[in-house]
């Protein structure tokens, strides 16, 4: 087994690539197939192998030179020492014969380990008839298997991938097919690991990023979870909001998922970073994921209230994942948060809020699942989190949880709304939800003051609070005759 250097795509292929096999890379124009290719070829190189690069196009080998210099996977030293290419061109117009001949003794020269044939669609736009490819691909796969060398095919994608439609798509391997799509004005790129014979790749389409550093893959949240039956924890983790915590009996319960809800303005965001800077006072780690308050914006706001985060942050205590919104990458955004998790072994971690994952995932059918299983991989990674998310209605009876999939996932669940009382907005809290505890189910008023979110008492002295419009029990009475 070969690792290809890809960071993460011997991962969804089941491993690498086998010694002998034929990988046969599918996609679009500009969908990363030539980069991918090279990739692989440079990180073999580099372990002191021989690869060869046959390209079937009209571009000459400086031309292709200059285009990969940019890449930080590319090393001159290695051209034409490890890394030597070849263009076919002028010889594939005379003969399917002559040309696998050609590429063969290439191989058979150089001792290649890797042989990369870029631009199979040439060689079957010469050769359309299906017995020309299918001779093609059987004598160069069974050649290059006797020189225990393995091959990279790149190909322009067919109007199908049913079996039989192309040779190629059942003599190679493995296939695996990138995409570029445009969504209005957003990008997506992603692969997907279709075949990889004898091995169990992670079956599904997985996001992909090509930059300076070349191709990285990332898998699939849902392929890549393994379930941890943690059990019940009778441990508490504390807000630091005295009030609250009472409310819940001495806090979240340890390695639980709470999802705080509530309107715009509510003081969400501070929420979260009264919660970790609660945990750098018990020496517990955090980390903050967030998408709309860069770190400079959050040390300043916490510090607006009262809280010093920035110190927290120097010694290590917390630590910031920012991620602005525009094109986020749903997967990519899990990845790192793994990463970080399995980094700096954090006790407490908030999110704010899912609203920016939610959106990032491009098929709406997903979102159910994805937030389960990122509930999931929290919980097994030992930690308690704390995540945020908007209401559409700032005020009023609405109280449908029914697109927030999250909340039937999470462990607790808190209510954050603003009411109409007396001529004022008042913001109110409750506990929803807590799975498995009890909890004081009364509706307390809250306020955001100089040092910060603050739970006062319960509100007694009035009906009709969860309507959004509140009023005294004489003003009922009096209505009522």
């Amino acid at each position: 087994m070969t690792e290809t250097g890809v960071p993460n795509l011997d991962l969804i292929l089941g491993g690498g690539i086998p010694e002998g096999d034929v990988l046969l890379a599918i996609g679009p124009a500009g969908s990363g197939k030539t980069t991918l290719a090279l990739q692989v070829a440079f990180h073999i190189a580099s372990r002191g192998e021989n690869v060869l690069y046959i390209s079937t196009a009209s571009e000459a080998p400086p031309r292709l030179i200059k285009h990969i210099s940019s890449f930080s996977f590319f090393d001159e030293t290695l051209v034409g020492k490890r890394l030597f290419l070849l263009m076919l061109y002028p010889l594939v117009a005379q003969g399917i014969e002559k040309t696998i001949d050609t590429i063969i003794q290439a191989a058979k020269d150089r001792q290649a380990k890797l042989v990369i044939v870029d631009g199979l669609t040439t060689l079957r736009d010469l050769y359309p008839r299906t017995t020309e490819m299918r001779a093609f691909m059987y004598q160069m796969g069974a050649a290059l298997a006797s020189l225990d060398a393995m091959a990279i095919l790149t190909s322009l994608p067919a109007e199908s991938l049913e079996e039989g439609a192309l040779p190629e798509l059942t003599m190679a391997d493995g296939i695996v097919e990138l995409d570029i799509q445009n969504l209005g004005t957003r990008t997506v790129r992603t692969i997907r690991a279709s075949k990889m014979r004898g091995l169990a790749p992670l079956l599904g389409q997985h996001s992909l990023r090509i930059d300076g550093n070349g191709l990285t893959v990332f898998p699939r949240l849902e392929s890549v979870f393994e379930f941890r039956d943690v059990g019940l924890k009778r441990g508490r983790v504390p807000m630091g909001l005295p009030e609250l915590d009472a409310m819940m009996r001495g806090g979240f319960p340890q390695e639980s998922v709470t999802l705080l809800v509530g309107s715009m303005g509510a003081g969400k965001t501070l929420a979260c970073l009264q919660y970790l800077v609660e945990g750098t006072r018990r020496g517990e780690k955090g980390l903050f994921i967030g998408f709309r308050e860069s770190p400079r914006q959050l040390i300043d706001k916490a510090r607006a209230f009262g809280m010093d985060l920035e110190t927290p942050i120097k010694d290590g205590l917390v630590t910031i994942l920012f991620h602005p919104q525009a094109d986020l990458v749903a997967d990519e955004v899990t990845w790192e948060i793994r990463h970080e998790i399995e980094r700096l072994a954090p006790k407490r971690v908030a999110l704010d809020s899912v609203v920016e994952l939610e959106f990032a995932i491009v098929d709406p059918q997903r979102r159910r699942g994805y937030l389960a299983v990122l509930a999931g991989m929290l919980r097994g990674a030992g930690v308690t989190s704390f995540i945020t998310k908007e209401t559409a209605q700032w005020i009023g009876a609405e109280r449908d949880f029914s697109d927030t999939p999250l909340a039937f996932v999470a462990e607790n669940l808190i209510l954050l709304r603003y009411i109409e009382f007396r001529g004022e907005l008042v913001g109110i809290i409750s506990i929803v939800k807590m799975r498995d505890t009890d909890f004081d189910r009364s509706i307390r008023q809250f306020t955001i003051a100089d040092t910060g979110f603050k739970v006062l008492g319960k509100m007694e002295s009035a009906e009709g609070v969860l309507t959004g419009i509140a009023r005294l029990p004489s003003e009922a009475r009096w209505k009522g005759r």
